[in-house]
């Protein structure tokens, strides 16, 4: 551990779902140390949520929990019962970083709010991730992450203009939010470096959606102008239909498209009344006219390689299989292998980006409490009169409902 980027940083995660959960998994992956607390009879409740290996039931074959959760270790503790948030605090005392993903108010109402942690500990770094914010108008709003998605305002640019609006691939604005977390976590670690102090972060998973429509927000802020659903504003920009599925084909860097048109069969994408990026806009219906018949007549790998052998930003839609297979990922050792008690040996995404001196720690992710022992250790039993029942089941689950999906 001791070569990781973070190996110096513990981390106590109060998290589950998806944003909360990828924020810990990116921390434990460059190195930290992230122990994470579940419900002593539920877990987090990504264990509940499918797709399951084979299918099968239990708290241990969720895939979406066994990916989220790689690096960590698993202990249960039940902030309900009365000495559990008392071995919180005694945890927080050694920590980091606490990271949490209640409703705003939650932990306040536990005794267990950022000022308390702040007195125990002041170095420490507590990061909340909701779906608004811990203030404002619609903090205590419930949400999906199709709401998000449209109170982000990505809905409203996404889909065919003659159609309904389209909310974007699954839990994009979750796995943005936990980005957003880890970037801002980091940050504040950064600071603490500096002055000693630690501070709380506040992350909203709605405000995390406004890095997916960057172009449209400025366009708006500046020139006082909406966007509109469709396609996009340069000519050709778009994934077209070709023989074996679908090439993305984009005019970047504009003024070298020439050497795109090189690529295809029909001279008239050379007429001179196409020169120029913006005698391509103007006539956007008759040029893509021409260029869609020479598109499906090609293969998307072949163009993809076509456009990158000419510097050209050309692109494919991949199946799974091609992207198990990708040369690129191999080479990268993108995808890698890890045994699971309760699956089995599986291929696993790995780091979203290398660093050169302090790699990528790869592990599995945890049986429910399989790091009871380790963590709470004889210590904290003896403190507390040797009464484990801090691990035991909640008395109620009122004010458990955490945010986002």
């Amino acid at each position: 551990m001791t070569n990781k980027a973070l190996s110096h940083i513990r981390v106590i995660d109060l998290t589950e779902g998806i944003a909360g959960p990828y924020c810990t998994k990116l921390l434990s992956g460059y190195g930290a140390e992230v122990i994470k607390i579940e419900d002593p009879k539920t877990g987090d409740m990504m264990r509940g949520g499918g797709p399951f290996f084979k299918n099968g039931e239990g708290l241990e074959t969720s895939i979406p929990f066994l990916w989220l959760n790689t690096g960590k270790k698993s202990v249960t503790l039940d902030l309900k019962t009365e000495k559990g948030p008392e071995i919180l605090k005694q945890l927080v005392k050694d920590a980091d970083v606490l990271m949490e993903s209640f409703s705003p108010g939650v932990m306040s109402g536990l005794g267990l709010g950022y000022e308390v942690f702040r007195e125990i500990n002041p170095r420490l770094i507590m990061t909340s991730i909701s779906n608004f914010g811990q203030t404002g108008p619609y903090k205590d709003y419930q949400a999906e992450e199709i709401e998000l998605n449209a109170l982000s305002g990505g809905m409203y640019v996404t889909g065919d203009p003659e159609k309904a609006p389209l909310a974007s691939g699954p839990a994009l604005y979750q796995y943005t939010a936990g980005q957003h977390a880890f970037v801002a976590t980091l940050m504040a670690v950064y600071r603490r470096g500096l002055d000693g102090e630690g501070q709380h972060v506040d992350v909203s998973i709605q405000e995390s959606g406004l890095e997916h429509i960057e172009i449209t927000l400025s366009y708006c802020l500046q020139q006082g102008k909406n966007a509109r659903r469709g396609g996009h504003l340069f000519v050709p920009w778009d994934a077209y239909e070709c023989r074996d599925g679908y090439a993305v084909v984009i005019a970047m860097p504009y003024r070298h498209w020439h050497r795109a048109a090189e690529v295809f069969s029909d001279h008239r994408l050379f007429a001179k009344k196409y020169d120029h990026i913006l005698d391509r806009m103007k006539h956007r219906r008759e040029y893509e006219e021409i260029l869609r018949p020479c598109v499906k007549a090609l293969g998307k790998k072949y163009l993809f390689y076509q456009g990158q052998s000419r510097g050209l930003a050309f692109a494919y839609v991949a199946g799974l299989d091609e992207v198990l297979e990708s040369p690129q990922h191999k080479d990268r050792i993108f995808f890698e292998e890890m045994d699971h008690p309760a699956v089995g040996r599986h291929k696993y995404c790995g780091a979203p980006f290398r660093m050169s001196e302090t790699p990528w720690q790869s592990a599995r992710a945890p049986l429910l409490g399989e790091h009871n022992q380790d963590v709470f250790g004889e210590g904290l039993r003896v403190a507390f009169g040797g009464n484990s029942s801090f691990c035991g089941t909640r008395k109620d689950t009122d004010n458990h409902v955490k945010s986002g999906v």
